[in-house]
């Protein structure tokens, strides 16, 4: 008796091109460039989702070892994919291949991210030569990131159309190319935050050379190096947000951000303050964020002490008593993540700030519900508000029930409940004080 083995599943091609298309879909875009190459109807697919879905693209080294992918197999791949793409990152990918792209422009990148390997050796090292080669083959690049490169910072001035430049953990840039880089570029976002260590950071004396400067990324060594350079920065003209990371001057960059010493009105003027992390002096941290009179957004976020057990830092009634009374001019306060010694200092906010109009209280402990009834108590006194004050109290010890409580119910016009649940924000990254100045 003879059986048919003959394969009795439909061919990948007897699928039409809409389930076609949401199977190559699920492919990486090397896979679906390969997958193009077997057919015309493939390719006419992936040349559909290319030019409706392919804008930032994201390459590692790895999308190219499970096949044989030769320099000139890469270009063709590139060169097809070059006139969709708008962004491009590449993570971990050998610096070879970019330089494959050496003869050719790829005009429609305005953005590239090289996320590489700071202990790479020899020819695989991304080096100034490389910073040289991005201005050949990108010649509209208008942001770039660069991660973990052996650059001295020599040719980052000829990326002439450069708006927004990033260096992390580049452990070889040298102070004297900033200069140029500061002059001849007219940048809006420069971030340095992690470029190296205290030992070795770069001196960003001539940073004021560059007026066009919107938002600055730095940490506490490069305000601490021979040049101050905290005045200049407040008097950059365009300047909107200034963000520090300081692991152990806390202290001392608030003071010199909030205390400087040039002329009043010379400076820029602090709308808004952020700030992550543990400190053991909330005193001493208080009293110089009471020197931002001006402030209309204060956002603290608490972290456990792992120390403690996961306990929450506590906050004690005094320090924000004298807060409230000279932050008047408050709009948004956010004291996320804190243990309250009692709701008497967070109630003098609501007190002393006429303008107040949300009150975050996400992730902190300020002895349940008695805070919102105490609220209610005070906002029916203020016969000036207009509006209701958005209270979050997401994550707290506060019921979230309360919401629906016949109280809360009826003073609707007065007070307004967030209980919505979120999940954990990265966004806020420890040890970072972000200044927003008054455009």
């Amino acid at each position: 008796m003879t059986t048919d083995t003959a394969p009795t599943a439909a061919s990948l091609l007897q699928l039409n091109d809409d389930v076609l298309a949401l199977i190559v879909r699920q492919l990486n875009v090397f896979q679906q460039y390969e997958i193009g190459r077997l057919n015309r109807r493939l390719e006419s697919i992936v040349q559909m989702l290319w030019r409706t879905r392919v804008r930032n693209v994201v390459l590692q080294d790895e999308m190219f070892r499970r096949s044989v992918c030769n320099s000139r197999h890469f270009l063709a791949f590139i060169l097809a994919l070059a006139p969709h793409m708008e962004r491009l990152s590449c993570h971990q990918l050998d610096v070879r291949r970019l330089r494959v792209l050496s003869s050719h422009t790829l005009e429609s990148i305005q953005s590239l991210e090289w996320l590489g390997d700071g202990n790479r050796r020899g020819r695989v090292r991304f080096v100034d030569e490389d910073v040289r080669l991005l201005r050949r083959v990108f010649p509209n690049l208008r942001r770039l990131k660069l991660r973990g490169c052996q650059i001295t910072g020599k040719y980052l001035c000829d990326l002439e159309h450069l708006s927004e430049l990033c260096l992390d953990d580049c452990q070889f840039l040298e102070s004297q190319h900033f200069r140029d880089l500061f002059r001849q570029l007219k940048l809006r976002k420069f971030d340095i935050m992690e470029d190296c260590d205290e030992v070795n950071c770069c001196d960003l004396a001539d940073l004021q050379l560059c007026p066009t400067l919107e938002h600055i990324k730095i940490a506490d060594y490069h305000l601490c190096m021979e040049s101050d350079i905290t005045q200049q920065l407040l008097r950059l003209p365009r300047l909107q947000k200034l963000s520090i990371y300081s692991k152990n001057f806390v202290f001392d960059v608030l003071s010199r951000i909030a205390r400087p010493s040039s002329p009043p009105g010379s400076a820029r003027l602090i709308e808004a303050f952020r700030f992550s992390g543990i400190l053991h002096d909330y005193g001493r941290f208080f009293r110089e964020l009471g020197n931002l009179r001006q402030l209309s957004r204060l956002e603290l976020h608490g972290q456990a002490e792992e120390e403690e057990g996961g306990q929450l830092q506590c906050l004690e009634d005094q320090v924000l008593r004298q807060l409230a009374s000279q932050l008047r001019e408050l709009t948004e306060l956010h004291l996320c993540g804190y243990q309250l010694e009692s709701p008497l200092g967070l109630l003098e906010f609501v007190i002393n700030c006429r303008q107040l109009r949300v009150l975050d209280i996400t992730r902190s402990r300020c002895h349940g519900e008695s805070f919102v009834w105490s609220c209610i108590a005070i906002l029916t006194k203020q016969r000036w508000r207009s509006q209701p004050l958005e209270l979050w109290i997401r994550h707290s010890d506060i019921n979230q029930e309360i919401v629906h409580s016949p109280r809360c119910l009826d003073n609707i016009k007065l007070i307004k409940i967030d209980a919505k649940q979120i999940g954990p924000n990265m966004d806020y990254t420890s040890g970072v004080l972000k200044f927003s100045f008054v455009r």
